[in-house]
């Protein structure tokens, strides 16, 4: 199987499982899904980090953590009892992180104590933010514009990229991004936005960050890869690499985008917008 023809297969399984976790209005589809791909994430952080070389089943317990703080967050934000009590365990998850750290060899201890803290921020901190929106008893349509408009903007960029490319974007961390590929990203990003969320000014701003903070979050992975020296973050996607490398833009529009609804938001209370 040639693996132009694997990216299509298992390009399309990876978005026909995020659409029926987001369409279908399963919390337990959802919470399946987005829960595998916080751990497998998590996972792959690790491991592109190269944390926990002597102790892999380590990987496991922060991996787990990594998921029970998304479970959390989900149960936080749909109303869920005593959330105080949901986070004490993670809570003793982060003092076990600092007295395991004690017995850790001396010369990477700082080291991979801040790789690990990191990787719950940046892999299942910033997957946590989708369930403010998924917690709607209404299609959570911020959620699948944020996808819809990700995926936009990468068909945009590669397609742009390919046939006008001659500029480069950033060749130090990614030789193959061209101006022109993040143009073509951005006026696709946001069309779709457009397209789901109505042509109003807040439609077409969601769109433009959405495109900037993928890019980032592109560049950020690659970054990371490129200073380890892998090509992916992992091979559990066939033709695609890591989880890692499917989320990374994901991963950095979430807060962007969040952050963005808080001004909105604060705005129209104002009565400014």
């Amino acid at each position: 199987m040639s693996n132009l023809i694997k990216r299509a297969i298992f390009g399309g399984l990876y978005v026909g499982l995020i659409l029926a976790a987001l369409l279908l209005g399963s919390h337990t589809l959802y919470m399946v899904v987005f829960g595998l791909i916080v751990f497998l994430g998590t996972w792959e952080w690790s491991n592109l980090v190269s944390t926990h070389r002597i102790y892999p089943l380590r990987r496991i317990v922060d991996a787990s953590a990594g998921v029970y703080l998304f479970w959390v967050t989900h149960t936080i934000a749909d109303g869920g009892p005593n959330y105080l009590m949901f986070l004490l365990p993670y809570a003793g998850y982060l003092l076990y992180l600092l007295v395991r750290s004690i017995y850790s060899e001396r010369e990477l201890m700082p080291g991979d104590l801040a790789k690990v803290f990191f990787g719950q921020i940046y892999v299942a901190g910033f997957m946590s933010i989708a369930n403010i929106y998924y917690t709607s008893t209404t299609t959570p349509l911020l959620l699948l514009t944020v996808f819809v408009a990700i995926w936009a903007n990468d068909t945009g960029a590669y397609l742009a990229g390919s046939t006008f490319g001659k500029h480069k974007l950033f060749p130090s961390v990614s030789p193959k991004k061209s101006w022109e590929g993040f143009f073509g990203g951005f006026v696709a990003s946001i069309i779709s936005a457009g397209l789901l969320l109505g042509w109003k000014p807040s439609s077409l701003v969601f769109g433009a960050v959405i495109s900037i903070a993928a890019t980032w979050g592109d560049l950020f992975e690659s970054m990371i890869k490129r200073q380890v020296g892998v090509k992916d973050s992992g091979n559990i996607i066939p033709g695609h690499g890591g989880i890692l490398d499917r989320i990374d833009s994901l991963l950095l529009v979430l807060p962007f985008v969040a952050l963005v609804e808080w001004a909105i938001h604060i705005y129209q209370e104002l009565h400014l917008l």
